[in-house]
């Protein structure tokens, strides 16, 4: 009977663990990709001579999805080699299929420091975007040439419970196999 019982305590463990694991995976997660290297980026021009200007650009999260898209930029001095701080850094996301372009001025303080520029951006659909940036300051004014940035619908709770359910199926009947075989 004690066999029994424990047996019984043993299973309740089990699909207390198993319902607060699927608890977890449907709650929606806070997504905190607010600049290059959270989230991942891709470089997108690599310390490249642009005019009188050494660039470095990046766009984040990797991958780009619907929600927040980064664009991140360092600007230093083509001769030189330092950062160039007070430069105005205009960024423009124009959807390919057509729709409004997003502009912003990108700024220190979205990049947290005094020598990067970061803007951020809503997207709210998915496809190609074409990513257009110009740089002026008193060396002169460059654009960069443009790049286009996917933007995906990113993981949605169907596709993870389509992922997740073999194993959930899979452990509810490992834990009852075991449970029966405890039984005996």
């Amino acid at each position: 009977m004690s066999k029994n019982i424990l047996s019984k305590n043993k299973l309740g463990q089990f699909l207390i663990g198993l319902a607060l694991l699927l608890t977890f995976l449907t709650l929606p997660q806070p997504t905190l990709a607010i600049g290059p290297g959270t989230g991942g980026s891709k470089i997108r021009v690599s310390d490249e001579r642009i005019g009188p200007y050494v660039l470095l650009v990046a766009t984040s999260p990797l991958p780009v999805t619907v929600g927040q898209m980064s664009v991140w930029v360092r600007v230093t001095d083509g001769k030189t080699g330092k950062y160039r701080p007070d430069a105005t850094v205009i960024i423009k996301a124009t959807p390919r299929e057509g729709g409004e372009t997003l502009s912003a001025q990108a700024s220190h303080q979205n990049a947290g420091n005094n020598y990067d520029y970061v803007a951020h951006f809503e997207v709210q659909t998915t496809g190609q975007w074409d990513i257009t940036i110009s740089v002026q300051d008193e060396l002169g004014q460059v654009e960069v040439p443009p790049f286009t940035e996917t933007v995906t619908r990113g993981l949605s709770l169907s596709v993870l419970l389509s992922v997740a359910i073999p194993f959930i199926v899979l452990a509810v009947v490992v834990g009852i196999y075991l449970w029966r075989r405890s039984a005996d």
